[in-house]
């Protein structure tokens, strides 16, 4: 009798167990997001990040406090001074369609390409010396947003826009330069947005002040201009605003960084934290879960749908999705 009632709960132990698997394997738990770091320690040049790109060749450029670096994902290749940029400090990089990159710094911009340096200030062009970003258009000429108004460098000869009378640019500190698909040149600047093509200007503003004071634009894949302010991020569709705030999901107001991944999915770097918007729903990275630091100052994607951020002090974290 006592060995067919133990037989009986071993039938019954393992039915239980049965079930359990059985809901385990239906529902399984979603692997966990994989993270990596690079920074001074792997070849960066400095823990410092400004800015990320990639070039054609897939090429992570980094622009830092102190210097640039290229990394092909084996190796690091360094820029300073002694190689051929104009300053150390490099507060963004743009790269054309033939690879050139262009380097804005506080004391002018520099450029490289098949390892030929050269460098522009007041002194030979650049309408003013310190320069916060810089864009290519479609015709691969770079476009400088400075502090007193933007310069424009057609390879041989330059040309400076300034503020006039709301004729051209609503504010003379240009913050960010982005060029859309259809050769439109935006300039985000410390009181609104102006816009420039074929010699005509028009200002745009938001209903509310998150277009006000601009310190990041981006263009997504349908053309849509994203506008991050102190007040948060706006999408422009060319004929209406929308505003996202933290009351929508996003993480802190300031928005230093904008970027697009491979499903359209929308990625937003502030001082305390990343947030990601799928159209639908948000989330949002810290140190909590995966940054070595807050503060994100730039955002990459490269073919793989990795996704890179640049950190205000320890160097780049890239995560790679599992979901």
């Amino acid at each position: 009798m006592n060995a067919l009632r133990h037989f009986s709960v071993w039938i019954a132990f393992l039915s239980l167990t049965a079930v359990i698997f059985s809901c385990k394997s239906k529902n399984p738990v979603p692997p966990a997001d994989e993270w990596q770091y690079y920074a001074s320690k792997n070849g960066l040049i400095n823990n410092n990040v400004n800015d990320l790109a990639f070039d054609s060749e897939e090429n992570l450029w980094i622009a830092t406090e102190f210097g640039a670096s290229k990394f092909d994902g084996a190796n690091w290749t360094n820029f300073n001074t002694p190689q051929g940029l104009i300053h150390h400090q490099v507060n963004a990089l743009a790269i054309d369609r033939n690879n050139k990159v262009w380097f804005a710094t506080p004391f002018g911009v520099s450029s490289v390409h098949n390892n030929q340096w050269q460098s522009f200030n007041t002194q030979n062009g650049l309408g003013y010396n310190y320069v916060y970003d810089v864009d290519v258009d479609q015709n691969n000429n770079p476009w400088f947003a400075t502090g007193e108004g933007v310069s424009y460098y057609n390879g041989q000869q330059w040309e400076v826009f300034l503020k006039d009378q709301g004729l051209a640019l609503v504010h003379n500190i240009v913050r960010s330069v982005k060029v859309d698909q259809t050769n439109n040149k935006w300039f985000g600047t410390e009181f609104g947005i102006s816009r420039y093509l074929n010699n005509t200007w028009q200002t745009l503003l938001a209903g509310n002040n998150q277009a006000g004071f601009v310190v990041s634009l981006f263009v997504d894949s349908k053309n849509n201009l994203w506008i991050g302010s102190l007040a948060g991020v706006s999408v422009f569709d060319g004929n209406n605003f929308v505003d996202y705030s933290m009351s929508n999901g996003l993480i802190y107001s300031r928005v230093d960084a904008i970027a697009e991944d491979k499903s359209g999915t929308m990625w937003f770097g502030t001082v305390f934290g990343a947030s990601s918007f799928d159209g639908t729903n948000w989330k949002s990275y810290s140190t909590n879960n995966g940054l070595l630091e807050n503060w994100v100052t730039s955002i990459a994607v490269d073919k793989d749908d990795k996704v890179y951020f640049g950190m205000k002090n320890k160097g780049i974290a890239v995560l790679k999705r599992k979901n």
